[in-house]
């Protein structure tokens, strides 16, 4: 009985101790801190991390705290819109895509230039909405290519921190299905033309050396597909079908009668036009007329489209890159995939 008794006295011992607020360098810590800490020679140490370090912590609690040596900063961990925040420069502006766009965003110059002096972003692509490449631009060092979806290529020299939450679709524009082969015997020879290849997927995002780009992805990321190839004409065909277009993308044109009227070509199509592609896949190429060659599909996102059939058949647009660096040296992106979040095509 007396073990009893003194197990039962050491257990409300232990409860007690547990329930008081705990005290460093005081033996009365403030009832309303769980920890006090006093001294007047010592400080508090938060772990040192590097930005990459940082940013690989897995699922950081909100409210977290490192110190940045890259920033020479502390950094606390905002869990709502799941980015750091620092206290040297504690803004971090939030913006929020809820409708589709179509045509790319270009960040700095929609958004970040009506924000001078800010470096940190968070973006947040709301469910169901899709981010979509569209239209051509000229870079002197890729060339000419499509324009992103989310391009962070035009962002200052300057270094900032991007944190993307992509609960949607960001994806390059699906490639143009090429025109079948047109015209035949008694057509007007200037207007008679071959069939054409269809055009290169979309670029979903750019990022260069002066943007540090995270993205919680929730939703899909993806390449463009390529547009179908036209189709060519058999031995004795006269009209290729036009090339399907890739998912988001504009099906070719079939073939047919050409005139010419005031020195410009028309084409009357007799072959069928391609398809239109959908989010979820390629358009189907249109089917010749006279014998003449069926288009080629074209690309689910992130893959080729399919090239024509017929002579001088069309070739299938190659596909879009998902991740394009702009730059020597880049920073990099990192990409966390969350429940069904999927990265398609390729990362250069």
């Amino acid at each position: 009985m007396k073990k009893f008794f003194v197990i039962i006295i050491f257990q409300l011992f232990i409860i007690h101790c547990l329930a008081q607020n705990v005290g460093i360098g005081t033996t009365s810590p403030a009832v309303s801190a769980a920890l006090e800490i006093k001294a007047t020679d010592k400080g508090v140490l938060f772990p040192s991390l590097t930005i990459p370090q940082r940013d690989a912590i897995q699922n950081p609690a909100s409210g977290l705290h490192i110190y940045n040596t890259d920033e020479r900063c502390l950094n606390k961990y905002d869990g709502l819109f799941q980015i750091w925040d620092s206290y040297c420069n504690p803004k971090t502006v939030t913006i929020q895509i809820s409708q589709d766009v179509t045509g790319g965003i270009d960040f700095y110059n929609t958004y970040a230039k009506n924000y001078p002096g800010i470096t940190r972003f968070a973006i947040i692509v709301e469910p169901g909405v899709n981010v979509i490449s569209g239209g051509y631009v000229a870079d002197p060092i890729f060339g000419t290519y499509p324009v992103p979806a989310l391009n962070f290529g035009t962002m200052p020299s300057s270094p900032c921190e991007i944190r993307v939450i992509n609960y949607g679709n960001i994806v390059g524009g699906g490639g143009t299905g090429g025109a079948g082969a047109r015209g035949a015997t008694g057509d007007n020879a200037s207007c008679i033309a071959n069939a054409q290849a269809g055009s290169l997927g979309g670029v979903a995002i750019v990022v260069t050396q002066y943007t540090h780009t995270v993205i919680e992805n929730y939703g899909t990321i993806a390449g463009g597909g390529g547009g179908g190839g036209g189709a060519g004409r058999n031995t004795t065909g006269q009209y290729g079908g036009g090339g399907g277009g890739a998912a988001f993308g504009t099906g070719g044109v079939g073939g047919g009668t050409t005139t010419i009227f005031f020195g410009t070509c028309s084409n009357t199509p007799v072959a069928q036009n391609g398809v239109d592609g959908i989010i979820t896949a390629g358009g189907a190429g249109g089917t010749g007329a006279n014998s003449g060659g069926n288009g080629g599909k074209g690309g689910n996102l992130a893959q080729a489209g399919a090239s024509g059939t017929g002579n001088n058949a069309g070739a299938g647009g190659a596909a879009g890159i998902t991740v394009l660096f702009g730059g020597t040296g880049s920073s990099g992106i990192i990409i966390n995939n969350h429940g069904s979040g999927q990265v398609l095509g390729t990362v250069q």
